[in-house]
């Protein structure tokens, strides 16, 4: 497995000599792209501690337990230890950036078992207020001591919520709610590298915590079976969270208008009357369009169709997500609708 380099974003500090009206307005570009989410690599800990779980002392600074026994994994601690990277007892990765990560649990046969994670944001968020969040998932396994993950499922997400649920061993688990605001309704089934698990809402609510994990009961999970797997679970390392104001704060894959040639594309995004999809070809069947709870609110056929279009101007607001079937597979497109 071959170590990613990434390049890290760095602030242009304004000199001395730019104009007056310069320097004023330059804080207000870059207001909007603070990210709201306090450690969001895990890099921060009170110590550097040879241990799994969220316990006192070792875990990430900022995070807690929302639900069972999350991971977390360092580079600091020794070599060979059960949450080393990027050989652990539990999975083979590479952080997607810096030292650590935190692994969940997004599938367990038989009782809606989840592990989820959780932080208060740096800030509430403002309702009415757009925000986009963004993290990057990968489906673990490869552990020395557990073997491999004989699954894999979708719905990995991000759920805002006002009040935070500290976990503790013996205490009901955190409640499924088959919604989240943001969450990944394909199957993660890159064993190697890091999917970007991305979208966008607008805020109903002064939320003050994220819950990371997967928020849907079994009964709405969709699984793939891995190769060579024998664990009959299915886990999920998560890495970078980002959430912002600004769209470009956070990594999205927002759809955009595209050609004939290209990947389809959905359009304008946030919306509030009519929404555009391009780049459909003659890879797709049928279409539908699922509610932020999950329900389909809107199908059709798209066979021989370049793009179609879709009013959304009497739905609610809140985050969709537009799925596309066909000979070129299964695609998924979030989007906002918002007044």
């Amino acid at each position: 497995m071959a170590f990613r380099m990434h390049v890290y974003r760095a602030t242009l500090v304004a000199t001395m000599w730019l104009p007056f009206g310069v320097l004023l307005f330059m804080p207000r570009l870059c207001e909007g792209q603070v990210n709201l989410v306090p450690n969001p690599s895990f890099e921060e800990a009170d110590t550097c501690a040879v241990q799994l779980g969220y316990f006192p002392n070792g875990q990430p600074l900022h995070w807690f337990s929302f639900s069972g026994t999350p991971d977390y994994f360092r580079s600091c601690v020794p070599e060979g230890s059960i949450n080393w990277v990027p050989q652990s007892g539990v999975i083979n990765q590479y952080p997607y950036e810096g030292g650590s990560y935190s692994g969940l649990f997004t599938f367990a046969y038989g009782n809606d078992t989840r592990e989820m994670i959780g932080a208060e944001l740096v800030e509430p968020m403002e309702e009415g207020v757009t925000y986009y969040a963004s993290m990057w998932v990968n489906a673990g396994t490869g552990g020395y001591a557990v073997g491999n993950f004989g699954i894999c499922s979708n719905n990995i997400g991000m759920l805002f919520t006002m009040d935070p649920y500290y976990w503790v061993t013996g205490m009901q688990p955190f409640g499924l709610r088959n919604y989240a605001q943001v969450y990944h309704p394909e199957v993660v089934t890159d064993t190697a590298g890091w999917t970007l698990v991305s979208g966008s809402f607008v805020a109903d609510s002064a939320y003050r915590y994220i819950a990371i994990g997967n928020h849907f009961t079994d009964a709405n999970t969709i699984l793939d079976t891995i190769a060579v797997g024998y664990y009959n679970r299915a886990y999920m390392p998560v890495d970078a969270i980002c959430v912002s104001v600004d769209p470009t704060g956070c990594p999205l894959t927002t759809g955009v208008p595209q050609s004939s040639s290209s990947r389809p594309g959905l359009y304008p995004n946030p919306a509030n009357g009519t929404v555009q999809v391009t780049g459909l070809g003659a890879g797709y069947a049928d279409a539908w369009v699922l509610d932020p709870l999950g329900r389909m609110v809107w199908s059709g056929p798209v066979w021989g169709m370049e793009r179609m279009a879709i009013d959304v101007g009497a739905w609610p607001m809140g985050q969709y997500v537009l799925v596309l079937r066909g000979e070129e597979g299964r695609r998924s497109i979030r989007f906002v609708v918002m007044r």
